[in-house]
């Protein structure tokens, strides 16, 4: 088998309503809630650029745009009085490196759309997709993923152990070991404690690969009219062929989707700081 292609594009998706973090979500986008010095879109962008990634799709909400052209706008220089500080010294460099493409998102809804929306711009190569709420400290899942995808060539999906109360709340990982790696058996979309005993949950972080980007692509809208990420991730197992996991080993996944998580990634991420 040929050496798969270099990864070198990210998507995020960020355009959703977040009402659960309303009304502070009213005014700022949950992406940009900080996290220590820094904003959540941000702990995306250098988690991307320490995995070799340079380019950067965001997928955002009509009214998002210009906060996140602000962000990313390299020529808007720090305050003189904190312009050395490592963490600002890195996002400035982290500006000048990579490049950004800011899409608005439109069509239908569902986690699959900003992905759909972004297909053109990313091209016939593999990236990685990621959700703006989910944010992994500790360890770069990015990296892992595109290591897993340089062995295999196939799509790969992160994932994280959850306590079994939860199970229902996420798409759930059956996996089996081959050649030291672990490869997805089944899928289940939040379900029922009696359907499966794995714990391990699938979140905001994927490789995927011009192959599941057409599945992807060809899937019909569901319910409400929405298009979900992983029903083309289902497909593809159905049709036979193979997708890996990469279960975390030493960080920990967070969202900031929900004040209670939003608590626990601040707490996590200002005692990472506190250590640098």
């Amino acid at each position: 088998m040929d050496a798969p292609p270099k990864v070198r594009t990210a998507v995020i998706a960020a355009a959703g309503h977040a009402t659960r973090m309303w009304p502070a979500s009213k005014a700022v986008p949950k992406e940009l809630f900080p996290l220590g010095r820094i904003p959540v879109m941000v702990h995306l962008l250098l988690e991307f650029l320490d995995a070799g990634i340079r380019r950067v799709i965001l997928v955002v909400g009509k009214q998002t745009v210009p906060t996140i052209e602000i962000l990313l706008d390299a020529s808007v220089s720090p305050p003189a009085k904190i312009a050395h500080h490592p963490l600002v010294q890195r996002y400035q460099a982290m500006l000048s490196e990579m490049e950004f493409t800011v899409l608005e998102q439109t069509g239908n809804y569902g986690n699959g759309t900003p992905l759909i929306l972004a297909a053109d711009v990313v091209g016939p190569e593999p990236c990685i997709y990621a959700f703006g709420d989910d944010v992994v400290l500790g360890e770069n899942p990015s990296k892992g993923l595109t290591d897993v995808f340089a062995r295999t060539g196939c799509p790969v999906l992160a994932a994280q152990e959850v306590d079994s109360s939860r199970r229902s709340q996420f798409g759930i990982l059956e996996t089996h070991e081959r050649d030291g790696l672990r490869y997805v058996s089944r899928l289940l979309e939040k379900p029922m404690p009696s359907e499966t005993a794995s714990n391990l949950a699938a979140f905001g972080r994927y490789l995927v690969t011009p192959e599941l980007m057409e599945i992807l692509r060809a899937i019909r809208p569901g319910r409400d009219g929405e298009v979900w990420f992983t029903d083309s991730v289902i497909r593809r197992l159905q049709n036979g062929h193979p997708v890996c996991a990469f279960p975390l080993t030493s960080g920990k996944w967070y969202t900031v989707g929900d004040p209670s998580s939003y608590a626990a990634a601040v707490r996590a991420a200002t005692d990472e700081e506190s250590l640098r």
